[in-house]
């Protein structure tokens, strides 16, 4: 009677525990989805090894008292409707995340579709070279759950008409951006920012080379004929442009006049306006290199950047 007694408090404190546990999961997985992102709750909850295996002995534990506490008789329909209940819900969880998938898709009115667009972030790897003299490609794709807040890793092992390589995972940033990494030996680049589209852009031009932004044609110590002709010389800014417009500087509001054809001194921090077309030039131009980097802001050309 005593051992009787023993096992059904270990059972009722089992389910105590895993009713407490279950549900502390779920709430922290909602804070981290709040705090972080989704994929960050994935791979430290909902997809954890340690979640499953919640969800498992939980299973395992409505099923037992079924039969232990003999939940099949009409007497006691209301308890055992309460545990299949459980057990259903568990079951869906199963499919969902073995079965079911997740995406998106787009229909539109009076329209079919049968395609959809996947949740899942896949990495897609095509190995070129040659077999026998003749040029093949080698395709490798998975999917990956990627966050910067956790300690991502993943490596690939392959081989391409017996030669080895491997991919590993290097670093992983969200809400990136290619931009300028300040570096007293690399470059000189100016920063030109417009919206042509409504959203801002940053544009970086490099001394020497010439930049197409909408269309318009914008150089650094590099003169060409037809384009808008930055030029630094002693630490002093000139601006050369084909077409004339106007300009306001923003700290005192001062408005002035840009005459085609005309050098004339460059204003910085200053909206220029020209036909169809409105630009500013923040700073005075830095050395650096570019890399993948933290964007400042949200945007439609911000990704994830994966090394």
């Amino acid at each position: 009677m005593k051992d009787q007694l023993s096992k059904v408090l270990f059972s009722t404190r089992l389910t105590a525990v895993l009713f407490i546990l279950y549900p502390t999961a779920m709430a922290f997985g909602t804070f981290i989805e709040s705090w972080y992102s989704t994929d960050t709750a994935k791979i430290w909850i909902y997809n954890a090894w340690w979640f499953e295996l919640l969800m498992v002995f939980m299973a395992i534990n409505f099923i037992g008292n079924i039969f232990k506490y003999r939940l099949l008789r009409r007497e006691k329909w209301a308890v055992l409707m309460l545990h299949l209940s459980f057990l259903l819900i568990l079951l869906g969880a199963f499919i969902t995340r073995y079965i079911g998938y997740e995406g998106v898709m787009p229909i539109r009115e009076g329209m079919t579709e049968n395609k959809m667009l996947t949740d899942k972030t896949y990495l897609t790897v095509y190995v070129d070279g040659e077999i026998d003299g003749q040029p093949r490609r080698k395709k490798l794709e998975d999917d990956l759950l990627l966050s910067e807040h956790v300690k991502n890793d993943f490596s690939w092992k392959n081989d391409f008409n017996g030669q080895e390589f491997k991919i590993n995972y290097v670093d992983f940033l969200e809400n990136a951006t290619e931009g300028l990494v300040l570096d007293d030996k690399g470059s000189r680049y100016l920063k030109i920012v417009e919206a042509g589209d409504g959203n801002r852009h940053d544009h970086y031009l490099k001394e020497g080379d010439i930049a197409n932004i909408h269309n318009i044609l914008f150089t650094l110590n590099r003169p060409q004929e037809g384009a808008i002709n930055i030029t630094l010389k002693d630490g002093l800014y000139t601006i050369r442009s084909p077409f004339s417009g106007q300009f306001m500087r923003m700290a005192d509001q001062y408005q002035g006049e840009l005459e085609a054809d005309i050098e004339s001194p460059l204003q910085l921090r200053s909206l220029y306006t020209l036909p169809d077309f409105q630009f500013v030039i923040p700073e005075p131009a830095l050395r650096g290199t570019f890399d993948i980097v933290k964007a400042d802001t949200q945007g439609e050309s911000i990704q994830n950047a994966l090394r």
